[in-house]
């Protein structure tokens, strides 16, 4: 059996529009980006089933028959998260009830969550994440790549590129690249604040950071001084590397370690927490904007190549 999928393909109110047109609709190399991310996870043997969670009516005509369970969308992104891990299991899908025998059978069941705007995803990427998640130890595993990784792709010497904000610490500066594995019965409580979290992802708006500092500290008020101080540092050290302090930048970011994050998303969340490192790059370029839809796709074949290693 092979880890089961959700793509969380929604267009509500968490969802950014581009060319007011749902994300993973937009066609990149000659076709819609959920059709690339379908293709890519059916060519990788780790994966089982995919459930797709997003408008039915126009996904049907593009991936009807793909072999995926497509769940019209709910009214955000945590409705849309659970429900398609709920349908992942076989007695839930068949009778849309709950129940606490469910809850216990599969107590232990992880999923991959996977956004519907990543058209870069490669079997190589999805593999090495894949190998780095021990589910047996840990109940939540969030995907980064590198700042070092991520230059291939940025703008330099008259080329269009994509330019990412990473977070910073003492380790490297990294950027999550939407890949998550989850355990939802284990994180019960906190699968809604991850959630969240994720749709306060734009954290160059004022109004995100503080929801985030909120659904933070709501759900676990005790980690209240460690978490504003960690998030204050990751927030200065980017705004201080943005502006091209880089010296000053790294200093401020010194005090926090990749550990440290983990150790305070596990407290948080009250589940075992890890945060890896994956080396292709391709799930960290995801769909923002209007401009990003439309470097990637001049330059979608270039960065392929780079990704999967082809010359």
């Amino acid at each position: 059996m092979g880890i089961d999928v959700v793509i969380a393909a929604g267009d509500g109110r968490a969802s950014k529009k581009v060319f007011r047109k749902n994300k993973a609709l937009l066609e990149v190399d000659g076709k819609p980006i959920i059709l690339h991310i379908i293709q890519t996870l059916k060519a990788c043997e780790e994966i089982g089933q995919i459930v797709v969670v997003g408008p039915k009516e126009k996904f049907e005509p593009i991936i009807g028959q793909m072999g995926v369970r497509l769940i019209e969308q709910r009214r955000s992104l945590m409705e849309n998260g659970w429900e398609g891990f709920l349908q992942t299991i076989p007695e839930y899908a068949a009778t849309g009830i709950l129940t606490e025998n469910i809850s216990q059978k599969y107590h232990e069941k992880a999923i991959l969550g996977l956004p519907g705007d990543i058209p870069l995803l490669s079997v190589l990427e999805l593999k090495e994440f894949l190998s780095k998640c021990d589910m047996v130890v840990y109940d939540y595993v969030a995907g980064v790549t590198s700042e070092s990784i991520l230059k291939h792709f940025a703008p330099r010497r008259g080329k269009p590129g994509i330019k990412m904000a990473t977070f910073h610490v003492r380790d490297g500066n990294f950027r999550q690249n939407n890949m998550h594995m989850v355990k939802p019965f284990k994180l019960r409580s906190g699968i809604d604040l991850a959630l969240k979290v994720y749709e306060y992802r734009y954290q160059k708006e004022l109004g995100n950071i503080i929801r985030t500092i909120g659904e933070i500290i709501k759900l676990n008020p005790k980690y209240i001084g460690k978490t504003l101080l960690l998030y204050l540092l990751l927030q200065v050290s980017t705004g201080l590397s943005s502006i091209g302090l880089k010296p000053l930048a790294w200093l401020t970011s010194y005090p926090v370690t990749k550990a440290e994050l983990e150790n305070l998303i596990s407290e948080i969340l009250n589940a075992r927490c890890r945060i890896v490192s994956t080396s292709a790059g391709g799930a960290a370029l995801d769909v923002d904007n209007e401009k990003d839809f439309l470097i990637m796709s001049l330059r979608y074949k270039e960065w392929l190549s780079i990704i999967t290693g082809v010359a």
